[in-house]
Formats: C-alpha cells, sequence, structure tokens
C-alpha cells in the first residue's frame, strides 16, 4: 500500500501528462476557494433552505430534504463512528427527466471557490468542448458534477465510476480518507456482476467502518484546500473522518479516452449510465446519439 502522493502547483501540463495520461491518482493541495464560506453555518446561510437529495452509502437515492435539515439530523455527532451514515450528493442536470437538481445551488456558490489551476477546460470529450468551446466546472455543468455535504461516518462504499470517466473531489470542510483499488484488481473485488459501473463490488468496511478488509494500492486522507484526482476503472471507497463539505464532478480528456472508445465499442446501451452519455452530447449540440455515432465523431 502506497501513500496518496500530494504535489502542489501543479501545471495543468504535468497534470494531464503525468496523472491522466498515465491513469496514475494524485492529490493536489492549494486549491484556490473561500475557506469562511464554505463553514456549515456559512452554507447554512447561502443555500440551506434548498431541497437537497439524501443517498445511501452507495448511489440509492434515501429521501429529499433541505439542506439544513440534514445537517440538523446528522452533523456534530460524537462518539464511535456509526454506520449507514447517509449523505447529501447534490447533482445537476444529469438527463433529459425531472428531478431535484444542484443548479441553483452551484450558481450560489461560484464566487466563493475557483477551478483548480491544473484542470483543463479544452481538449475534453466529455463534456463537449473543442475550438472556443470550454467547460469550466465552477459554472458549467459536468458528469456527476454534486456539492458533496456528508456527516462524519458516512461514505461512498467501493465502486468505480461510470463509462471510464475521471472524477475529481475538492474538499473545502473536514477530512475524507480514500482507499484506491488498481483496475487490474476488479475482478478479485467483484461480487456480482451489475448494470453499471457502481454497483457488485465487495464492501471493505462491511465489518467495521473503521478498518479496511482488503489492502489498498493507495491509501490517504484528504483536506481542506486539496483535491483528489481518482482516475478511469479504479475502485474506491470513501469515508468522512468528520463532518465534510465538498464538490465532486466527472471528465474524460482526449489524452485518457482510450478505454472510454472501448467502452463504445462494445454493448454500452446496456449500461444504465449510457443515458448520461447521451444526454451530454445532446447538450453540446450533437443530438442524442447513438455509441457508433459517437465513435465517428471522435474519429473525425
Amino acid at each position: 500500500m502506497k501513500p496518496l502522493e500530494v504535489r502542489e502547483n501543479l501545471t495543468e501540463e504535468e497534470f494531464v501528462s503525468e496523472y491522466v495520461a498515465a491513469n496514475k491518482p494524485v492529490v493536489v493541495a492549494g486549491i484556490p476557494f473561500d475557506a469562511a464560506k464554505w463553514q456549515p453555518d456559512a452554507l447554512r446561510g447561502s443555500i440551506g433552505g434548498m431541497t437537497t437529495q439524501v443517498y445511501d452509502t452507495l448511489f440509492d437515492l434515501d429521501k429529499t430534504s433541505s439542506l439544513n435539515e440534514y445537517m440538523d439530523e446528522n452533523f456534530g455527532q460524537d462518539g464511535p463512528m456509526r454506520a449507514a451514515v447517509p449523505y447529501v450528493r447534490w447533482y445537476n442536470q444529469l438527463k433529459d427527466l425531472h428531478f431535484i437538481k444542484g443548479d441553483k445551488a452551484f450558481k450560489e456558490l461560484s464566487s466563493i471557490w475557483t477551478k483548480p489551476d491544473c484542470i483543463p477546460t479544452n481538449d475534453l470529450v466529455l463534456p463537449i468542448t473543442g475550438g472556443e468551446m470550454t467547460a469550466d466546472p465552477v459554472n458549467d455543468n459536468f458528469p456527476y458534477r454534486g456539492i458533496l455535504v456528508a456527516a462524519r461516518g458516512a461514505r461512498t462504499r467501493m465502486h468505480r465510476d461510470p463509462f471510464f470517466s475521471d472524477a475529481i473531489v475538492a474538499q473545502f470542510y473536514g477530512t475524507k480518507e480514500a482507499a484506491l483499488y488498481h483496475p487490474d484488481r476488479t475482478a478479485e473485488l467483484t461480487q456480482k456482476k451489475d448494470d453499471n459501473s457502481f454497483g457488485g463490488f465487495t464492501d471493505v468496511r462491511a465489518d467495521n467502518v473503521t478498518e479496511l478488509s482488503v489492502e489498498p494500492d493507495y491509501f490517504g486522507q484528504l483536506e481542506p484546500g486539496q483535491m483528489i484526482y481518482i482516475p478511469h476503472g479504479w475502485l474506491h471507497d470513501v469515508i468522512c473522518m468528520s463532518d465534510s463539505i465538498s464538490l465532486t464532478w466527472n471528465f474524460i480528456h482526449k489524452r485518457g479516452a482510450a478505454e472510454f472508445i472501448e467502452y463504445l465499442k462494445g454493448d454500452p446501451s446496456k449500461d444504465s449510465e449510457f443515458e448520461v452519455l447521451q444526454y451530454f452530447h445532446k447538450r453540446g449540440g450533437l443530438g442524442k446519439l447513438s455509441a457508433e455515432e459517437m465513435l465517428t465523431r471522435l474519429s473525425a
């Protein structure tokens, strides 16, 4: 098991070449944000009255409530680490259907954080970029872009991100602990086949939330002012060591898109998350493309 590498002052080219193209995880320190305005009381004042999505320890919606109601019920709990603590995962628009979205909350928070310097805004396969069309997670919709508000003990148990996309988690309050497992270990850690990338994997904290039953390849903590890059295909388990506030989003960069292309060459229509891909192509002005049409566009 290796400690997660922590870098500072990482340039965009270094991030893309050393980590995205190499499919290697990293923690980046010193990301820009207004720490005082990400404190729980400050968040209550800015977006606390809005309706949120509350999830279980994976990606099953438990209920909806106001952010204030969630924090009243779950923040500030002392004593032994509790199991099965729910958390807020407040998504932006993902599909062409009606649901409670975080778009308004993201807009309200846009002035109190800035895109980390190393994150590219162009050369992205998803969301759609090219020429003058760029994408910035502060103001633009990304796949699975969400506001994460989670009490101590809340976790996202073992999973990998859909359609071989890469993930970012930017930490603004509290501490998280992340365990990452190399893609080569997928068979070892798969218990049952699922219709998406989220489920079916070994729960490495099933017996005790404070201990891992399977040793990870990388392990470390995420502190305020840091972001973690989780490359595509990597299985990961993340737990909150304290009450926590962070943001997350997914992307596919052209220099890390080889596995995504292979995914499109299979039969992704059987993947329940393929609809998200189609939504983002439609949002980029390309219409609701089939996998074959997406491949044609990429090859062009």
